[in-house]
Order: C-alpha cells, then structure tokens, then sequence
C-alpha cells in the first residue's frame, strides 16, 4: 500500500506534537503552582481541607514560539460535612441527620482544554474522595476519578502540502479518549504528601482506521510533599516539591513560598529542565490570586521565551469548630 507524502506529513506533526522534542516531554501540562490547587495532580486531594473551592487556572507557555501551548481550566472541590457551604445550601426537607455520616467523602469535578500545536484536547474529570481520620491531627485520603476527553487533531493552521487530498479530506481527526486517575494524599499540622497516578488505559492513537502502534497516552505518575512552617505569628515558609515521571520521562520542581499573615506571598521554585519559577499571590475575603512565570535558563532560552500562569480562586466555607476535630483551624489553618 502506498502512504502518501501529504499524511505522512500530518502524521509526523502530530507525532512530534506527543513527543515534545524535549520541550515539553509529557502530554500532560505542567502547573507551576501545583502547590495552590493539589487537586490537579492529584484526586485525592478534593475536600481534604473541608472547604468549598472553585478555580480557574490559565497557562500558556513558551511565548516566543508561533502557536504556543494553552491550558485552561476550571476546577470545584469540597467536602460533605455537616456545616459545608454544599451542605447549607440544599432544600431544608432534605436535610437529615445522615449528612453527619457522610463527611469523609469529598467531591470534586473539573473542565479543560489543551492545546499543543495542532493537538487539541477538550474534556472534563468527575472524582470522589475518601477521607480517613488517623488521630486528632492528621487524615489520609483515597481519590479516584473519571475523565474524558476529545482528542482533535486541527491541521486548519497546518502548512501541509497538498492538502486537499481525498486521504486527508476523509480522514478522521477527532475521537473520543476515556479515563481513570488513582490517588492517596497525608495531611496534618501544616505536612501533606501524596501519589498520584493518571492516564491508567494508556489509549492509542488513532487517526480514523489507521492506528499508531508505537503511540499512545502515557501514564503519568506524581509525588507531591510540602510542609508549612510557622517561623513567627505573621511568617510562613513552605518548602513543596512535585515530582513527576512517565516511562520515557522524568521531571522535579522545588520550591520555596515565603508567607506574611496567610494573605500574602511569593515564591521561588527550579524545574530540573532548566526552568525558574518566580510566584506571587494575594488571598482577600475568601477570594485568591496567583502568578507564576517560567523561565528557561537552558540551550533555547533565546528562542522559547517565558511562559504564564495565573490561578483564580474562592473559598467557600469558615472551617469552624462544628466540623471534623481534625479540620479545625488550630490544625489545619495553614491549609490551602
């Protein structure tokens, strides 16, 4: 059978796509603020801390390139407990003495899209968590979630030379990929750790009949670990790092996040691809803002340019002492 060059042209883009050429080696997107929202790395985390919790994230990446990749999401967690703003907020008939009995379970949910030269992914992540109390001042979590997503291939920016060829006017360029994620998150006095894994089918590629037997969805895996310290009444430090490997990659952030009265901070993290991280936020009545911009010490710094993420958030919900003892604020108060 002859392959004509026109697909194999399109092919080879969406291959150098997956693949990165080292620029960015995982399919995922990377969050520089992993710290801020746990829940994107891991599903765990949803409603460990007890509270109501909606963001928005926006990344993009690589601002010198033409086309630079593009995340944006939208993400809402929280925790089934007697006094939670989910909780307050329902009819009065259906509140019942069994919402007592169902505050280990956290809910979280988000939306997305990324896109990655001319891959384009649309989807969305539905999780439960449950949360186990180990004594008075730490729990350990269990999440699992299910995704979807619609792969789209978009050649419409594409420079492909006989493009209107029956092979690539008939071809399909768009499918549907399902998923799960698995995750365990320990937290307590400040000290959270946890494991994540994601992408678990590991689906091909596939572009209408024919499918790539040597591409397909990687599993991802993350270790994420901090620990807030209380120097003084008013200055916080929190060292975090967040590893993450798949079987062709491996890639750590460390970091540090200077705190003044919980409202205020900036931070400082070294991503083992030869990037900086430089970090700032504010947190208002309920409300948070965070900044991020990546910089690229390595041989393309000249040519990737930087790249930016902001995180909007609200938190809903006043963690009082009705709550679990273990969610209170003289043990958790340190907790995003």
């Amino acid at each position: 059978m002859i392959i004509r060059k026109p697909y194999i042209y399109l092919v080879f883009s969406v291959l150098l796509t997956l693949s990165g050429l080292d620029l960015h080696a995982q399919q995922k997107p990377v969050f520089s603020q992993y710290m801020v929202d746990k829940f994107l790395v891991n599903p765990a985390f949803a409603g460990s801390n007890g509270y109501t919790t909606v963001n928005l994230t926006a990344r993009q990446q690589y601002n010198a390139f033409s086309n630079p990749p593009r995340t944006v999401m939208v993400s809402g967690q929280t925790r089934l407990l007697d006094d939670s703003w989910i909780m307050r907020t329902r009819p009065v008939r259906k509140k019942t003495t069994r919402a007592s009995r169902i505050q280990n379970i956290g809910l979280g949910a988000y939306i997305f899209n990324d896109r990655n030269g001319i891959i384009n992914r649309t989807g969305f992540q539905l999780t439960y968590a449950y949360h186990v109390k180990i004594n008075d001042s730490y729990q350990i979590s269990f999440g699992l979630s299910g995704q979807g997503y619609q792969f789209k291939l978009d050649d419409s920016d594409a420079n492909l030379l006989h493009s209107d060829d029956p092979l690539l006017l008939s071809n399909k360029k768009s499918f549907f990929v399902p998923d799960f994620n698995v995750g365990t998150y320990f937290s307590g006095k400040g000290f959270y750790a946890g494991l994540s894994a994601t992408e678990l089918l590991g689906s091909w590629i596939k572009l209408g009949k024919n499918k790539f037997q040597q591409f397909k969805t990687l599993r991802h895996f993350y270790f994420v670990s901090g620990y807030k310290i209380g120097v003084t009444n008013s200055f916080i430090i929190e060292p975090s790092l967040l590893a993450q490997s798949t079987v062709e990659s491996f890639q750590m952030d460390i970091g540090m996040r200077f705190f003044y009265t919980r409202n205020y901070w900036i931070g400082f993290a070294y991503r083992t691809n030869n990037t900086i991280v430089s970090m700032l936020g504010i947190r208002m009545d309920g409300f948070f803002l965070g900044y991020a911009y990546d910089s690229n010490i390595g041989a393309i710094k000249n040519y990737s340019g930087g790249s930016h993420e902001l995180i909007l958030g609200m938190q809903l919900g006043d963690n009082s002492t009705r709550r679990a003892r273990w969610l209170r604020p003289d043990v958790s108060g340190m907790e995003e």
